[in-house]
């Protein structure tokens, strides 16, 4: 099967009529999920976060704003991309985080599940300061860089990002999209070890006009497009997830199968998730390949009517 265009917004177009979802662009859909479901989420993440940057938990934002940015040096278990890595000592707190998320993408998905054909149980959970980490800024994989999550993760997946807290309006993403369905090509999407190699990918693309991500929402948008995590000048910390969704039938990026299962499940009640990893390990991302995930190696997948 070809990466043409057309087969992608049919995709989109699948989703639009089979999901509770609205469309946004030719490749982008989003859905709001009810009141109690993003209190739910948010509550765990918050609870999830002050676990593993060791602070006291508050329900308050613009509290729990000012103590992650009071924390911003606690980086025990935050890459330098910001992602918020599960260990044991908080893995109860993790589990609820996916038991949110994964009952969140079963109201999606719920008039039609088999359209979506694996689940990743592996979202990051993001923190977006106001100002880069130091150790971020030169990484070849900073997504501050204009990129496609194909270049590391294989051409098929879709992008799917959740602003929850803080400074989502100037702490967000700028999508590129082609800049004619006609342009779009497969060449596009090739695996690459850093993204500044794809960068020349930039002159078939043009901004995505009249778009930016609203918090409360889900944005589920293609590979196709180009995003970079864009931060307006003096803008606040951001808490978001961002994750994959697959439709159709397609591999992943082989060092990415571990974190997928065949069908969603509801983890903390189908299944549950160990983590391996201490706060006391030296090594918190020990990728076992550019293209693997930091949770690769760390966690396992229990039944839990085993």
């Amino acid at each position: 099967m070809s990466g043409d265009y057309d087969y992608r917004k049919s995709r989109f177009d699948k989703m639009e009529t089979s999901w509770s979802v609205e469309r946004v662009k030719d490749l982008i859909v989003r859905h709001k999920p009810s009141p109690e479901e993003l209190k739910n989420l948010r509550f765990s993440i918050m609870l999830y976060i002050s676990k593993a940057l060791y602070f006291d938990f508050t329900t308050n934002e613009k509290e729990f704003i000012r103590r992650v940015d009071q924390n911003r040096e606690t980086r025990d278990n935050v890459t330098p991309n910001g992602g918020v890595v599960p260990k044991k000592e908080y893995q109860l707190e993790y589990n609820m985080v996916l038991r949110s998320w994964s009952k969140i993408v079963r109201s999606i998905t719920k008039d039609n599940p088999d359209l979506m054909t694996k689940f990743r149980f592996t979202p990051n959970i993001r923190i977006k300061f106001g100002k880069e980490l130091e150790d971020n800024v030169n990484r070849t994989l900073n997504t501050t860089h204009p990129h496609s999550d194909a270049w590391v993760e294989g051409p098929w997946s879709m992008n799917c990002f959740i602003p929850l807290m803080g400074d989502v309006k100037n702490n967000t993403l700028l999508f590129w999209k082609p800049k004619s369905p006609d342009v779009f090509s497969n060449s596009f999407l090739t695996t690459a070890a850093t993204y500044e190699e794809m960068q020349w990918v930039l002159d078939y693309y043009e901004v995505e006009e009249n778009f930016k991500p609203e918090k409360g929402h889900i944005y589920i948008s293609d590979y196709a497009l180009i995003h970079a995590t864009q931060r307006e000048e003096n803008c606040g910390t951001r808490i978001s997830i961002d994750t994959t969704i697959c439709v159709g039938d397609h591999d992943v990026h082989p060092d990415r199968n571990v974190e997928y299962l065949g069908e969603l499940k509801i983890i903390g009640e189908d299944i549950f998730i160990p983590t391996i990893r201490s706060i006391h390990d030296e090594v918190i991302v020990d990728k076992k390949t550019t293209f693997s995930h930091y949770t690769t190696g760390n966690l396992r997948v229990i039944n839990c009517y085993e």
